[in-house]
């Protein structure tokens, strides 16, 4: 009868929805803010460290990777009102919200911040106090914890800046007076992007500040486990193949 074949069709239709959400993961991007690791133009062409890794993770997998860009607050904010699905993105323990409430069990990169400053006038750093009177650059949306009691002192003064070009020219203009404090690794990238003479620019290490941390593939705190497993599975491989570090020197 034309109605068993409706409902078993509906029946089909509804398995294979299934088996598809099933299969599909999907991974956010931070919009412009987030290279060497996350890289797009326009919700598009995506690379990047974290975004080559995710994709070697489900390489020839059957899962279909969904990519969506948004700006970090946003994508903060969609995250956090999502009770399911499963979702993949970056993140620490040091951050925070929901990029580090499920991590991965292997770490995909260290990171480490530094200061930067203009050549014209070297600062010879060696401690926190050694910024007294000068202002810290930061890009805006990010937050610094470890730099707040040295703003609430009143003794350093702090600044942001919508980009890396933004930073890189006011160090430039403010010799002495000014520095940005930033991954070593964001700096290096966007330097070679915008084709920066590296000599204009001194750089130390901020360590004793920023402490370095690990940075992990940060997951829906639902995630079905099956596919949560085979993320890490897959992790351990990678890095044992070498392909993660193989990954981060297209880059840095």
């Amino acid at each position: 009868m034309n109605w068993k074949r409706h409902l078993l069709s509906a029946a089909f239709l509804m398995l294979n929805t299934s088996l598809a959400n099933a299969n599909k993961v999907d991974y956010y991007v931070i919009a412009d803010q987030a290279r060497p690791f996350q890289i797009e133009t326009k919700g598009t062409d995506h690379s990047g460290i974290v975004t080559d890794i995710v994709k070697e993770v489900f390489k020839d997998s059957e899962h279909k990777l969904n990519y969506h860009t948004y700006p970090f607050n946003r994508m903060i904010s969609i995250l956090s009102s999502q009770d399911k699905g499963n979702w993949i993105t970056y993140g620490s323990p040091n951050w925070g919200k929901v990029q580090s409430e499920n991590l991965s069990d292997e770490p995909i990169y260290t990171v480490r911040h530094n200061l930067l400053f203009s050549s014209k006038k070297p600062i010879d750093y060696t401690n926190a106090s050694d910024l007294n009177g000068k202002v810290v650059v930061l890009l805006m949306s990010f937050d610094y914890p470890e730099l707040q009691p040295y703003f609430a002192s009143g003794k350093v003064q702090e600044m942001r800046v919508k980009n890396y070009q933004s930073a890189f020219r006011v160090v430039d203009r403010h010799p002495g007076e000014m520095v940005f404090v930033e991954m070593g690794s964001r700096i290096t990238y966007n330097q070679n992007q915008l084709n920066l003479d590296k000599q204009l620019y001194g750089q130390h290490t901020f360590s004793d500040v920023i402490p370095d941390y690990s940075v992990y593939l940060a997951m829906s705190p639902n995630m079905d486990k099956e596919i949560q497993d085979y993320i890490n599975q897959r992790l351990k491989v990678l890095k044992k193949q070498g392909k993660i570090e193989e990954i981060i020197k297209k880059y840095i």
